[in-house]
């Protein structure tokens, strides 16, 4: 569950009251696990700023940020990126343009993962699973894989970016070890032996085989790196078990830049991604029908307070023209 626990911000806090504009308005709101929460609200509601104190970019000034029960609030936005994937208004964010649509997909996957020695390069599974996701799209980016980003279109360039968001992000060992012990129904100290007694050995395993393979001469250095990479996968397998962390989506009106055909299709993407993968999704757009198609909660911002919060067949009755009305009496 993802918690905002009385969070306010306030910005322009210069001294001149008048200069003052409160973004945050001791919000608190609860994300359950799954939830695909569509955000409405007019300029300066407070609905970017959310996404914005969620993601670690804003720092609000008073309230919590619970993940599970645990406070991420000082957790720095580039350590939130294991937790969230974010997909921003403007195609030219969430992609390197001098980079290759390969290269860009790579780093992606490759965020908050350990890597084991002699491992470089792409792997050929990686790419085939890069070229599958792609395909996906109807936009032809999996004939496109070693062309820069950079003159890419618009609507391929977002495409490319709700794929990298959506990605699971594998973080560390280390971190998988903190999460478990925190956001484990189990006692804490029971958790850390848990998953000591099977890390422990299974690291060990893995060093004894490195050197056992490093040392064969009869193996050429293609060989050895392939057969580390093996067995670094075996390691790895043992310690995701452990792996607590849910991937939520902050989508900050992702498909506004867009044409309506691409935005229409990169909508239905987000929609199937989002189902197949049971991931917590937060998706702010000013567009009211969107807003009433995809998700099953949605929210309205006024002036840094949630003035609206309806879900499940609450939400399925409610139309354009009763948004317009409640935005209306908001506003």
């Amino acid at each position: 569950m993802l918690s905002l626990r009385n969070i306010c911000k306030t910005f322009n806090m210069t001294g001149a009251k008048e200069d003052e504009r409160v973004a945050l308005d001791h919000i608190n709101l609860d994300i359950e696990p799954g939830e695909f929460v569509t955000i409405i609200g007019g300029n300066g509601s407070g609905k970017s700023t959310t996404l914005n104190v969620v993601a670690g970019s804003i720092t609000p000034d008073s309230g919590d940020i619970l993940l599970n029960g645990e406070s991420i609030l000082k957790l720095k936005e580039y350590q939130r990126a294991s937790y969230f994937g974010r997909v921003f208004q403007d195609p030219m964010m969430g992609t390197s343009g001098d980079m290759s649509v390969l290269e860009n997909l790579e780093i992606a996957y490759r965020r908050g993962r350990v890597h084991s020695p002699f491992v470089w390069g792409f792997k050929k599974e990686n790419k085939e699973d890069f070229i599958r996701e792609l395909k996906r799209f109807d936009l032809g980016l999996e004939d496109r894989l070693n062309q820069k980003v950079g003159v890419m279109s618009g609507g391929q360039r977002q495409a490319l970016t709700l794929l990298m968001a959506t990605m699971r992000n594998k973080p560390t060992h280390k971190m998988v070890r903190r999460d478990y012990i925190k956001f484990s129904e189990k006692d804490k100290s029971l958790a850390a032996k848990e998953f000591d007694d099977v890390y422990e050995p299974a690291k060990k395993e893995y060093k004894e085989k490195c050197k056992v393979i490093k040392s064969d001469k009869n193996l050429t250095f293609e060989q050895k790196k392939q057969q580390i990479a093996d067995i670094y996968d075996e390691f790895d397998k043992k310690v995701r078990q452990f792996d607590l962390t849910k991937q939520i989506l902050l989508l900050d009106e992702h498909t506004a830049a867009l044409d309506p055909k691409t935005a229409k299709k990169v909508l239905e993407l987000t929609d199937k991604i989002v189902k197949e993968n049971q991931m917590t999704t937060l998706m702010v757009t000013h567009n009211m029908k969107d807003a009433l198609t995809y998700g099953n909660r949605l929210i309205m911002f006024n002036q840094g307070h949630i003035v609206l919060d309806v879900k499940g067949e609450e939400k399925k009755k409610l139309t354009v023209e009763d948004l317009l009305k409640k935005f209306d009496v908001q506003i």
